[in-house]
C-alpha cells in the first residue's frame, strides 16, 4: 500500500484540505491570503511544523498594526482553522492554548439613502453594451439592484436564486448559502413585472446568472457606485440599505428582512445605519433637562 507524503507546508496542507472537503472557492481564496500574509511577515515559506502559539500571536500583534482589528481577527479564525484540521489529520499538535488578538473596537454601520439607491438604479440604466447571459446590462444591473434593494440577500444568494423558486405573487422562502437559515423574501410587483420582461426577452434557470468571478462582480459594481456620484460603497451597502429601511418603518423588521435569527443582534451591530433611523424619529433621546432655577 503506496502512503502520500505528509504536507510540508501550510500551502501544501490548504491544498490537500480544499480537495478533502466541500469548501467554496472564496473560502480557499482567503486562506491562501491569510498564508501569504503570514509568509511575508515569517520571510520564508511557512511549514506545518512552525505552528506554535508564540508565533501566531506575535505575527497577529504585528499584523495589527497595519489593518483593521476586523482583518487581524479573520485571518486569525483562518490559520487557526487550517492548523486545527491539520491536527486532526495527524500532521501536527493541536493549539493548546487561546490565541487572542486586540478587541475589536466596531464602527457604526453606515448604509446607502433610499434616495441614493435610486440613484444607483438610475445609474444602470446607462450602462452600455450586453451582459452574457443576453440581457443588456443596464437591465441585468437594475434588476439585480431592485432584487437586492427588495430582498435584503446577500450577493452569493443573488447569483444562486433561481427562477422557478419565486411564485408569481413574489413572496419566496429561501435558504441562505452562508448561514443555512431559511429566509422569507418579497419581490415588489415593480421587480416582478422587470423579472417577467426579462424573462420573455432571455429565458434561463437564474434570476441573476453570473459566470465572472466575484472580484470582477465586485469592480464593476464600484464602477457603477462611481457613475451614481453617491458615497463610495461597496455591494454589502444596499445590503444595509435594505435592512436599515424596514428598520426605519417598524422597529426590530431589520433581523426578519436579513435573514437573521430571532432576537439576534447582527443587524444592529452590522447592517442597520443608526444615524438614518435616529433621523426619522425611531431614536429615543433624553428629555431636555430643565432650567436652572433663578438666582435669589
Amino acid at each position: 500500500m503506496i502512503r502520500k507524503a505528509a504536507p510540508e507546508t501550510l500551502h501544501d496542507y490548504l491544498l490537500e484540505y480544499s480537495t478533502t472537503r466541500e469548501i467554496e472557492a472564496e473560502t480557499i481564496r482567503q486562506y491562501g491570503i491569510a498564508i501569504r500574509k503570514l509568509e511575508e511577515w515569517a520571510g520564508h515559506t511557512f511549514r506545518l511544523d512552525e505552528l506554535d502559539e508564540l508565533t501566531i500571536s506575535t505575527w497577529l500583534r504585528d499584523y495589527s498594526r497595519t489593518v483593521a482589528t476586523n482583518t487581524v481577527r479573520s485571518k486569525r479564525v483562518q490559520i487557526l482553522a487550517l492548523w486545527r484540521n491539520a491536527a486532526d489529520d495527524g500532521y501536527v499538535n493541536p493549539p493548546r492554548r487561546r490565541i487572542r488578538t486586540a478587541k475589536c473596537c466596531l464602527d457604526a454601520p453606515v448604509a446607502w439613502t433610499i434616495d441614493e439607491v435610486a440613484a444607483l438604479r438610475a445609474a444602470c440604466r446607462k450602462l452600455k453594451r450586453r451582459h452574457k447571459c443576453g440581457l443588456p446590462r443596464s437591465v441585468w444591473w437594475e434588476l439585480a439592484v431592485m432584487v437586492a434593494w427588495d430582498t435584503g440577500l446577500r450577493w452569493g444568494d443573488l447569483v444562486r436564486l433561481k427562477v422557478n423558486a419565486i411564485p408569481p405573487h413574489g413572496i419566496f422562502a429561501w435558504t441562505q448559502h452562508k448561514t443555512k437559515r431559511v429566509a422569507i423574501c418579497r419581490l415588489e410587483p415593480e421587480t416582478m413585472r422587470l423579472l417577467r420582461e426579462t424573462l420573455a426577452a432571455c429565458p434561463r434557470e437564474l434570476v441573476l446568472p453570473w459566470p465572472a468571478s466575484g472580484e470582477t462582480f465586485r469592480e464593476q459594481a464600484k464602477r457603477l457606485v462611481s457613475k451614481a456620484a453617491i458615497r463610495p460603497g461597496t455591494w454589502k451597502w444596499l445590503r444595509r440599505s435594505s435592512g436599515t429601511d424596514v428598520e426605519i418603518q417598524e422597529f426590530g423588521a431589520a433581523s426578519r428582512q436579513l435573514g437573521h435569527r430571532p432576537g439576534s443582534r447582527v443587524a444592529y451591530v452590522s447592517y442597520v445605519d443608526p444615524v438614518q433611523v435616529a433621523q426619522h424619529g425611531r431614536q429615543i433621546w433624553p428629555r431636555p433637562l430643565p432650567p436652572p432655577p433663578s438666582p435669589q
